[in-house]
């Protein structure tokens, strides 16, 4: 193509066939600027070639109106860099916050009641019963369990763990149903 004025206006007047040459013709640049992009986000592949399809998208909906935003002030070519890194960057920081957001979302836990979690308390081991119910329910810490159930302090850590994993152990199955 021409100057870049001169091959915006040809673009904008040709219809169809000239922005499919226009888009084979820049579609280097627009990766170019796009792959910088996504190396800012570590973005992969897919989310490239996603972006630089919007690149272009942008380029051409309301009949070419951000195309028509061209100048001349500078090359086509830098213009078009410019303006491809700002579409990118603004579709990968989109993606970024959409994943947050759904990452973001709470897990729903397998329904379990009160009751059955106290009756299965009620079938653990003494020592770990007393160090499950001291932590999570009286918020006691690790020395004053050591001391209410005469346990060594460097030991009241895997006493809580392998009664959680007994706790655990038996309330799975009533949660899988």
């Amino acid at each position: 193509m021409a100057d870049g004025r001169e091959a915006v206006r040809e673009l904008l007047a040709g219809g169809r066939p000239a922005w499919d040459r226009f888009a084979r013709e820049y579609r280097l640049v627009v990766l170019k600027a796009v792959h910088t992009a996504a190396r800012r986000f570590r973005a992969g592949e897919a989310d490239v070639e996603d972006a630089a399809s919007q690149v272009f998208i942008e380029l051409f909906q309301d009949d070419g109106k951000a195309l028509r935003a061209y100048r001349g002030e500078s090359a086509l070519t830098t213009w078009l860099t410019v303006v491809a890194y700002r579409i990118a960057t603004r579709e990968f920081v989109r993606r970024i916050r959409a994943r947050e957001v759904e990452a973001a979302k709470p897990v729903a836990a397998p329904p379990v009641r009160d009751a059955e979690v106290f009756e299965t308390l009620e079938r653990l081991p003494e020592i770990d019963r007393r160090a499950l119910v001291m932590f999570h329910v009286d918020d006691c810490s690790y020395k004053e369990i050591s001391d209410q159930l005469g346990i060594p302090l460097n030991q009241v850590g895997m006493v809580l763990l392998r009664a959680r994993e007994k706790l655990a152990k038996v309330l799975k199955p009533a949660s899988e149903e």
